[in-house]
Parts: C-alpha cells; structure tokens; sequence
C-alpha cells in the first residue's frame, strides 16, 4: 500500500481552512534536512542599493495579528542588510483568492509576488495565460542564496519552456505519496500488533471499530478531494497520478489512471472497508471542518496523511503524547518515488514594475538563519521559543488564540533552515523533514504539463471524476458495476485527449 503525502493535514489540528496543500495549508513549522544549510550572502552596506523598491507579495490567507511589527522587522533588517527591497505582504482570505487574483492578473494590477500552489492552478497554468514574467536573468544575478538552498528538481519544476517563472518553496520532502500514519496508543489499547500489509491493517481496523469505546466512530479522517487516495489503497510502489487522471509508471507507461489494475485494486479494497464501515457513510459530503474535528476529538485510529501539531487532540485526550503517532509502512522498505521537488512557488507578475525584486527578497530570506527566522516564526521570546535538537514551540497568545506573528512555511520555507515543532510526532518530522536519500525522482517529475490545450477537456473530465468516479474512488459504488459507464463518459469528455496531449508534451521535453 502507497503511504500518502499529508502535508497539509498537519494543520487541521491548528487552523480550521480550505482543502490540500493549497487547499489545507499546512503547518508553519519545517524542520532540518540532512544537510546543511547553505549560509550564503547578504547585500552588504558597502553595496547599498541607490533607490530601495517596495515589493508587494500577494498571499491567501488571514493577516496576523501584529503583522505590522513583523514587516517592520523584516524590512529593517532587510535595510540594514542594503537588499534595496522593501516588503510589504498582502493577505486576502481563501474564499475569495483565486477571484481576486485573477482579476488582478487579467487587469495588469501593480504587484510584485505571489503565491502559486501547483495543485489549485499550476505555475504552468499561469504561464500559459502569459501571466507570469520571465526571472531567468534575475535568479542568475540575485539568486545566489535561492540556488544554493533549493535543489536543482525543485529549480525545474520552476521552468516552463526553459524559462524560470518560479522561485520554489523547497519546504517539504515529497518523496512521500504512499504515506499514512496509525495510533500506536490504540493498537496498544487494544493489544493489536503494528500491520504491515493491507489486509492485516484491515484486520486491525476492524477489531479497533469493534471495541471502540469512544463518542463519535473513528472512520477514516479524509474527504473526497484527498490526492493521496491513489496511493493509499494499493500495492503498487512504482507510478504518480498527476492531475488526477494522468497515471505515469516508472516504466514509461503513461496512460488514464481509471483504466488502470492499480485503480481496480484501490477501488475493490475502498468498497471493502466501506461496505466493512471503516469509511464514514457521509464521505461524499464530509467537509474539512468536519474532518478537523474529528482528528481534534482523537475519533481516529489510522489516516492517509499525517497530523502535526498535537495541542488539540491533547485537549480532548489529556495525556496524549506526540510519540501516539506512528508511521505506517506497508510496503516493505521499498524506496518512495518523488513525483516533484515543490507544488508551492512564488511567481511574479508580468505586470511588476520590478521583477528582480521577489528574487531579491527570497535571496535575503535564505541567506542565513537569521533572516529565515524573522520572516517565517517572527522574533524569539515573542513569537516563539527554541528547544533542543532544532526544535521549536510557537507561543500562543491567549486574546488571539494564535502566533503574534508567523508566516506559513509551506508557503515560503525551506527544509534547510527551518525548526520541528516539538509538539508533534517525531516519525512525522523525520520523514517530511530530512531529505530521503533513498527516494528515487518519478520519470516525470521535472515535467510541467500545460494543460491549456486541453483546458475544455480537462474541466469536463474532472467534472466526471467528481460526480461518478468518487463514488467509486470511496468505495460508495462498486467497480464492476460502474466502471465501464464511467470510462465511457471520461472518453466523451476527452480523457484521451488529455493523455495525449500530455505524452506528446512530456517526449517533447525529453528531447
């Protein structure tokens, strides 16, 4: 069985948000790699900069509340540094995001940076709208700190064409798609030893859902929108699934995941723990509150991601340790495959008046830790405490309920400077956060699909995966009896032309 990439569930237990890791936004929190940070250059005093520009950053998102000392604090340091950039975040909430943004694209509104996260709407997406400035020249001349901090995929993956669009949000390991994590408090509550395949973790799951004595049914905490359920019903430990439909094997097969052995595998195994009532009846309208809550109320026993800080479960379970989640391993030590470096980028508009200056100011932030930290956790003592063995706590303001100020790290981290929460799991901080030298890098893994060609089609397919393949995806429909109606909607819908398209792409990029 595939493990899955959570990324973004180590959040539900801290903000209540919006879907994965765009839509889930994960915790602000990175810790170190297995290497070094590359502590790199600052603008020096004797280099300032004639004329300081302002950057304008454009972020989804809730402002902090002492967002102002923050900036300050930055951009002080930032003169003092003499970056010749003056930064300035601005936050615009989740439910209007995407609508704003692309006003502000299509309107040629002037701003200088924002955040792209390539499972909502891809950099690729964005450039084929001509969007997107070209800072191929900007990254040569003041990238020095971005490149030596990011890994040469992670870079790619910011190519389109050829052309740098995007500076990468290196933050995270993503060489985790077969990810899942189990409670080692309840297979010790109930004296179940820890699975090691799917039909044994099946076994557990049911005796757990027996004996269970708690208020609410500990179904499995997902919805339907999970990217990692390709993953997480199967074996097979050698193919990415890429914008939901696009399957890739390592062997060179590209072909319509539904059409798949590894999709009648997953399907067959979801309807037996549905039908075993090990998924929530209500799956196909289980909304992310409704699944935060559950992983806050401890109603769990294993999930298809992972969960970070563990402050609330704690509340509803006094006594619950970090170390009550474990890693689930099903696959026998087999090596994971990275379907990418980075899904989170920063992009600047075509419209900006200074392009060089986004790249200017990430160059800063990844220069040294002095500078990661007072733009992703804010000023210690205030904002935050260290621990030992990088690890850190985030101080709690009791009027705000939150952080004074912070910034998301899976949006603007790094893997190299930044701390673990020592609030949460070390299994979980040891594989999202060291980098896994055995992962292997999927065959498309430094490809950038385009999908504008096809941009009718793929609507039209995922409107058929959301009405009639999920059903199926949960286990709520069964296979045999449904599948060749939905393949033949896909192909009405232009699946084939989908895959095409993205073959005829992908070899062109190998050349």
């Amino acid at each position: 069985m595939k493990k899955t990439l959570a990324l973004l569930l180590a959040c539900l237990l801290l903000v209540s948000t919006f879907a994965a890791c765009s839509n889930t936004p994960a915790p602000s929190s990175q810790p170190q790699s297995s290497a070094a940070p590359q502590e790199s250059k600052t603008e020096s005093n004797d280099d300032t900069p004639s004329e300081t520009v302002k950057m304008t950053y454009v972020i989804p998102g809730e402002e902090p509340p002492e967002y102002a000392r923050g900036i300050q604090d930055i951009n002080e340091k930032m003169a003092a540094d003499g970056v010749g950039v003056e930064a300035e975040f601005s936050y615009y909430s989740w439910d209007v995001w995407d609508q704003k943004l692309n006003i502000m694209l299509s309107t040629g509104e002037k701003f200088d940076a924002f955040h792209v996260m390539d499972d909502r709407v891809s950099l690729a997406n964005y450039a084929s709208r001509g969007a997107l400035a070209d800072i191929t020249d900007a990254m040569e001349q003041y990238g020095e700190n971005i490149k030596a901090n990011v890994p040469e995929l992670a870079l790619t993956n910011g190519k389109i064409g050829g052309k740098q669009y995007g500076i990468p949000a290196f933050w995270v390991e993503t060489a985790l798609n077969e990810q899942a994590t189990i409670r080692q408090d309840i297979l010790d509550k109930y004296n179940i030893p820890m699975p090691t395949t799917f039909d044994e973790l099946t076994e557990a799951y049911k005796k757990v859902m027996e004996q269970w004595d708690g208020d609410q049914l500990p179904y499995l905490p997902t919805i339907t929108t999970n990217e990692r359920i390709p993953y997480f019903f199967t074996d097979s430990n050698d193919f990415c699934v890429y914008n939901n439909v696009i399957y890739v094997n390592q062997d060179g097969t590209i072909a319509n995941y539904f059409e798949t052995e590894d999709f009648k595998v997953a399907a067959n195994r979801a309807k037996t723990w549905y039908d075993a009532g090990l998924i929530n009846p209500d799956i196909l309208t289980f909304t992310n509150d409704q699944q935060s809550n559950q992983l806050n109320s401890g109603n769990w026993f294993v999930m298809n991601g992972t969960v970070g800080n563990v402050s609330l479960i704690q509340e509803s379970i006094p006594g619950f340790k970090p170390e009550d989640i474990a890693w689930l391993d099903l696959t026998n030590g087999a090596p994971e495959i990275r379907p990418y470096a980075v899904k989170n980028q920063q992009a600047v508009p075509l419209a900006s008046e200074h392009p060089e200056a986004a790249v200017k100011f990430f160059n800063w932030v990844y220069a040294n830790q002095e500078n990661f930290d007072l733009f992703m956790y804010g000023t210690e003592g205030v904002d935050y405490t260290l621990g030992e063995n990088r690890s850190y706590t985030p101080i709690i303001d009791p009027t705000a309920g939150k952080t004074l100020y912070s910034f998301s790290g899976w949006m603007g981290g790094n893997i190299n400077f930044g701390y673990v929460d020592n609030n949460t799991s070390p299994d979980v901080n040891e594989h999202l956060y060291t980098i896994d030298e055995t992962a292997v890098d999927g065959i498309a893994a430094a490809f950038a699909f385009d999908a504008s060609p096809v941009q009718t089609q793929m609507a039209d397919v995922q409107t058929v995966i959301s009405s009639t393949l999920v059903p199926m995806i949960w286990g709520v429909t069964d296979y045999e009896s449904n599948i060749d109606s939905a393949l033949e909607m896909l192909k009405t819908a232009g699946v084939d032309d989908v895959i095409e398209e993205y073959k005829k792409q992908f070899e062109e990029s190998q050349k």
